[in-house]
């Protein structure tokens, strides 16, 4: 669309761009662009700078000096046979190819869903240190520059300007905003007058940012970083604007950045040389970052990965190639040079990364964890994953009936899962109960990490409760669960299902963001997994808690591995002593599985009956099935008299025991009955059960 092809042409520029019309497009693309960065400053929790440690900063610092470095030697190289751009030109050139900015970075990752990987955010974390050094590095030589120019004291006026300017940013338009925050209602918090106030307040921060020489891009993206992003104000911004400013207006903006490009124009030899000082920039920032990152013994697969995403570069760099072309700091061949080198280096590097780094492979290696291989007596280690308030009771008591004792603790790791959907650094946290990280910044948050907080003290030392949070996209959120899974050695993750019901049975909420989730723990963790599809009856019934009457749970058998799980966790239950077991095994007429299979079964069978023996608690039944219809009779048989009915996710497609059922399937993810069980028609709650993850 630019002059190096279409633009040519006098009559497809007098029809796409009369006069007046790319000033408008221009004018609405940089709006764009201020409100994209500002998002993005809103979805960063900073807390992300508590996690740099001495590794990050030495690696990065050596990934920004190595390209200078070698960008100064290139540059002395070709130096006296390019006479087509000033020294001063090209040095600005080589420092700004050195630097690797963090909004980039954190695009990039998020568009790769490796955001919230242990490479992710080491390169996150990284990118913040090369963004701030640069950010530093510029006001220095500004000021240095400002007194050269005029007087000693003229820096003085300049570094008082801008710390003024953030000093108001922090401490006074923060408390501004968080003031118009507060009189959003709970309930409504879409308010379109206090949203265009928030806004307004962005346009006139870019301003003031532009008057005191800062760019307003930087301005409204610190505003961001500084305002607290909250269910409310937070979610609110992002939910009106992000559709807007990230899917139409951040292409556009790229769009008139590319009509700024010539092609035609590197075609001679200066460009070659000019392009030599380009690829030493690249160059260096790829053997520094690779070779400091092997010293510190990280894997060499790992430093290959990393040093290929901090050569990335994104729309920042367009920025700032762009306000350089558009003040004639910088030639048409030079812009166009950096933009084809950026496109050509991250297309690059962006295929090289996914084929070099799947974050699973770390916790996919381990697949022996399970609460099968786990003693009866001893301690259960889980992982609780929390996506709202309304899961708390139905959790805790999920706990409560897997049998704590003093003697045989539960160690449960409960992680509150909050979605973020722009390009904003992920967060994995432990919560600390006296100094909660980040439960200033979600009211909810802390509200859940009390809530377990508490039930911990009702306990008694029966259970043992740690709280952690992560903040990550939705493609990539399994990573910090299978993760964590690995980390804390846990038997057994438990994930709520993606449906909730009211109290009439109809289904209140479905939430897409959960089912994604579930589908790749199910196919990515280190250990087992089970779904917990609660209709208020785990979360209703307090018996457990309170220890006023039984609780009942039925077991449903079929054979396999994920049967054989779940009914290792059942017997597990049976052991509180308010819980009524009672296990159904449905047996096939005329099926044969295999010897293997079969031998396996029977030695569940025959722990099962051994916790039979002189336990009134626990019934063993057998119903005999000739195809899906009698298993549904069996079934249906069952739907008022239990509280809670477990299953194991995964059985033989061809077993007459689900013969006919798999067509009416609508959650696959539950396995064939599973999903049944999850129909409206039922009113009891179920636990899918898988052993480990799929072969």
């Amino acid at each position: 669309m630019g002059p190096t092809l279409l633009g040519q042409s006098k009559v497809y520029v007098a029809k796409l761009f009369p006069p007046g019309a790319r000033l408008v497009l221009l004018t609405f693309a940089e709006f764009g662009f201020m409100f994209h960065v500002f998002l993005l400053g809103l979805q960063i929790d900073t807390s992300l700078v508590k996690s740099i440690g001495r590794k990050v900063v030495v690696i990065a610092l050596t990934g920004t000096i190595i390209p200078l470095v070698f960008g100064v030697a290139a540059y002395k190289i070709v130096e006296h046979a390019n006479p087509s751009e000033h020294a001063l030109v090209l040095l600005i050139l080589i420092t700004t190819n050195a630097l690797t900015p963090f909004i980039d970075i954190t695009g990039l990752l998020n568009e790769i869903n490796i955001l919230n990987s242990e490479i992710g955010r080491f390169a996150s974390s990284m990118s913040l240190v090369s963004d701030a050094s640069g950010w530093l590095l510029a006001f220095i030589v500004r000021n240095i520059g400002a007194a050269l120019k005029y007087s000693p004291t003229e820096p003085l006026s300049i570094i008082a300007t801008v710390v003024g300017y953030y000093f108001i940013l922090i401490f006074l338009m923060r408390p501004l905003v968080i003031w118009i925050d507060s009189f959003m209602p709970k309930n409504r918090p879409n308010e379109e007058n206090h949203l265009i106030a928030i806004l307004c307040v962005v346009l006139v921060n870019g301003f003031f940012a532009e008057y005191i020489g800062e760019h307003a891009h930087f301005g409204t993206f610190v505003l961001g970083l500084s305002l607290p992003n909250g269910p409310t104000l937070g979610a609110t911004i992002i939910q009106k604007l992000e559709a807007l400013c990230t899917g139409l207006l951040l292409p556009i903006y790229c769009i008139t950045s590319g009509f700024k490009t010539q092609f035609s124009s590197i075609a001679n030899m200066s460009a070659v040389k000019t392009e030599l000082i380009i690829f030493a920039g690249y160059f260096g920032k790829f053997i520094g970052t690779i070779l400091p990152s092997i010293y510190f013994k990280i894997p060499f697969k790992e430093s290959l990965t990393l040093a290929l995403i901090m050569c990335c570069k994104g729309v920042m760099e367009i920025t700032i190639f762009r306000v350089w072309h558009d003040n004639q700091f910088i030639t048409t061949q030079t812009y166009t040079l950096l933009i084809f080198s950026m496109i050509m280096a991250t297309g690059l590097a962006t295929i090289f990364i996914r084929h070099l780094y799947d974050p699973s492979t770390r916790y996919m290696a381990d697949t022996r964890r399970t609460i099968t291989n786990s003693a009866q007596n001893s301690g259960l280690q889980m992982l609780v994953c929390i996506h709202s308030e309304e899961n708390v009771s139905s959790f805790t008591n999920l706990i409560e009936v897997s049998n704590p004792t003093k003697e045989n603790p539960i160690f449960v790791c409960v992680l509150q899962l909050i979605e973020i959907t722009g390009q904003a650094a992920s967060i994995l946290v432990k919560l600390d109960k006296q100094n909660n990280l980040l439960a200033s910044n979600l009211d909810y948050s802390g509200q859940i990490s009390n809530a377990f907080d508490h039930y911990e003290n009702y306990s008694e030392g029966s259970v043992k409760i740690q709280n952690f949070k992560a903040i990550a996209p939705c493609a990539s959120m399994h990573d910090d669960i299978c993760t964590l899974a690995m980390d804390q050695k846990t038997s057994i993750i438990i994930v709520p299902f993606h449906k909730t019901w009211a109290i009439d049975g109809t289904t209140e909420a479905n939430i897409p963001f959960l089912r994604t989730i579930n589908k790749n723990v199910l196919k990515k963790a280190p250990c087992s997994i089970g779904v917990l599809v609660d209709r208020g009856e785990i979360g209703g019934n307090l018996s457990i808690l309170t220890g006023n009457s039984s609780y009942l749970i039925s077991m449903l058998f079929i054979g396999g591995a994920d049967d054989r799980e779940a009914l290792a966790y059942s017997i597990r239950m049976a052991g509180q002593p308010n819980v009524n077991l009672t296990v159904v095994q449905l047996i096939a007429s005329s099926y044969n599985t295999s010897n293997y299979q079969n031998n396996l079964d029977k030695e569940a069978m025959d722990e099962l009956w051994a916790s039979i023996n002189g336990n009134q608690k626990i019934k063993h039944e057998k119903e005999t099935v000739r195809d899906g219809a009698d298993t549904t009779l069996v079934i249906q048989k069952m739907a008022n008299n239990f509280d809670l009915v477990i299953v194991g996710r995964y059985h033989e497609p061809h077993s007459p025991v689900t013969l006919g059922l798999i067509e009416w399937s609508e959650c696959p993810e539950l396995g064939v009955l599973g999903d049944m069980l999850a129909s409206s028609s039922f009113r009891f709650s179920v636990l899918v059960v898988q052993h480990n993850s799929p072969e």
